[in-house]
């Protein structure tokens, strides 16, 4: 999403999202630098009593700092509710801004909390209005108007409650990843038995106690499967709900501007033939292998070639897994680019148009069990297990490397910490510091993605996490057309955005991964614990 001053709307539900992000403008003069000596103070995470807390900023205005305390997550037969204690933790007045409606600094409900299963792979959103704006749970809006929030008052803490659609039973454990900026709170239990929400008006049993609306009985409500997408010298996996698709590159199957497949081709097939009948489902076909190129040539050699090195991988398969599916193969041509030809300069992107050129192998993936309707990929030598959800992390833990980026008169500098598995993925956790004097406003946002059409729309897309050994490349998790991650927001000098990102999880038996950043350098060896 956009930073908190751009009144942006994030609208994700099963079927339908919009969201858009561009990519940073090219006048910066980026470079890789050690932390500073001193750096500011961090957002501070501690438990209190039975909560997980957060700290970080969260408003129009950069200075609103606030503290977030979870009481509870608790599973209903019609929906989950999310109890927190918000409190600002600066002297003065703060409004926030928690909510997708309104104008910036004037939303009124709590819309921008998520809750993610790490282990089922759903993220949660907040149940609202048919406009897909309006929040139901806590609204802070004043008694003159049911538009214009009441501000928070310094020392005092406010109880909140949003709602989400119901968990299945199996749910234990949940992490909040807000679109705020702070830090997730993994490892928040699910109970059962708590009595059902009610209505509340302003004031009533408390001074502090804000109006709660309950849900009318259509409201709007998503839950979005995770996509991901990781990348290795010969082939790439993507995940999209129960689909699945294994693009293998072309330059390890075929000669140059041939369709015959190549001597080396046969182990990359046989791979490809063993993982689709490990994972597709026969029953829900067909099989579709796809043939892609990159943009050099003509359009209709271009499509020509496509189809045929398509059929060949088609013949291929078919040889070896039988009659028992169904395949269909068809050419794209140079249609369909899923990397950028050229950089951002303009000049030729051969590593671009390598993974242009590709068959695409896609299927339906099978059931493991009745009960479940999307499989848990097992470990490979690339691709880790699920594991079960990360416990609470009351602090981030010391910087391990940083890079400094910088735009016009604007200067920022990234401090990372140890990242951590969190169920099926991986968590990175940064700070974003404003060096530079004057307010800073992230238009565009400053790590946009660029290189590649999966993570292009991310707010940290030009965060590429690499493990060296193996060449994998892991791009940030996709929630149909957002990603499970925050933004840069509005900062004054010396301050401090809390800044997330969840990956696919490497291997196993990875403890440190490099983290490559487009156009600004790269961090080595960042533990994965």
């Amino acid at each position: 999403m956009r930073g908190a001053g751009l009144a942006a709307v994030l609208l994700i539900v099963v079927l339908a999202g919009c969201g858009a992000s561009g990519p940073p403008e090219g006048g910066g003069s980026p470079s890789a630098s050690p932390p500073a000596a001193s750096p500011p103070a961090s957002p501070s995470a501690s438990v209190s009593g039975v909560g997980y807390v957060r700290e970080g900023l969260v408003g129009y205005h950069a200075s609103d700092a606030f503290r977030v305390e979870v009481k509870s997550v608790e599973r209903h037969p019609d929906l989950t509710v999310l109890r927190m204690e918000i409190a600002t933790t600066q002297d003065t007045k703060a409004s926030g801004d928690f909510g997708y409606d309104g104008l910036p600094g004037q939303s009124v409900s709590f819309g921008r909390f998520r809750l993610l299963d790490p282990v089922g792979r759903k993220v949660y959103f907040t149940l609202r209005d048919k406009s897909g704006e309006m929040a139901f749970g806590t609204r802070h809006n004043t008694a003159r108007s049911t538009n214009f929030p009441e501000e928070f008052l310094p020392g005092v803490s406010y109880p909140v409650e949003v709602y989400f659609p119901p968990l299945p039973a199996g749910v234990r454990a949940v992490s909040l990843v807000p679109d705020l900026a702070m830090a997730p709170t993994t490892g928040v239990p699910v109970t059962d038995g708590a009595p059902p929400p009610v209505a509340k008006e302003r004031g009533e049993g408390g001074e502090h106690q804000w109006q709660v609306v309950l849900p009318t009985e259509d409201p709007w409500s998503g839950v979005s499967g995770l996509n991901e997408l990781v990348e290795t010298p010969e082939k790439t996996t993507f995940q999209e709900g129960g689909k699945e698709t294994v693009a293998l590159r072309t330059d390890v199957l075929f000669a140059f501007d041939k369709a015959t497949l190549s001597k080396r081709a046969a182990a990359i097939l046989d791979e490809a033939v063993a993982e689709t009948r490990e994972r597709a489902d026969p029953d829900k076909p067909p099989v579709i292998i796809e043939g892609h190129t990159d943009s050099k040539g003509g359009d209709s050699y271009n499509q020509e070639l496509s189809v045929r090195r398509a059929e060949a991988v088609r013949d291929y398969l078919a040889d070896k897994l039988g009659d028992g599916y169904v395949y269909k193969a068809e050419g794209k041509g140079e249609s369909e680019p899923i990397a950028k030809n050229e950089k951002r300069d303009g000049s030729d992107n051969p590593q671009g148009r390598a993974r242009n050129r590709r068959v695409e192998i896609s299927y339906t993936i099978k059931k493991e069990r009745p009960d479940v309707t999307v499989t848990t990929r097992p470990a490979t030598d690339v691709r880790g297990s699920t594991r079960q959800p990360a416990p609470y992390r009351a602090d981030a833990g010391p910087v391990v490397g940083s890079l400094r980026w910088t735009g016009g008169q604007d200067r920022l500098r990234v401090d990372f910490h140890p990242f951590h598995r969190d169920g099926a993925y991986l968590v990175a956790a940064f700070d974003v510091v404003l060096e530079s004097g004057r307010l800073y406003i992230p238009v565009p946002g400053p790590f946009n993605g660029f290189d590649h059409e999966f993570s292009a729309a991310s707010d940290f897309g030009s965060f590429i996490l690499v493990h060296p050994e193996t060449e994998a490349r892991y791009h940030p998790l996709k929630m149909h057309t957002e990603f499970v991650e925050n933004s840069v927001f509005n900062l004054e000098k010396g301050e401090v955005s809390r800044a997330y990102v969840y990956y696919p999880a490497p291997a196993d038996d990875v403890t440190s991964i490099t983290l490559e950043a487009d156009g600004l350098g790269e961090v080595k060896d960042i533990p994965v614990q």
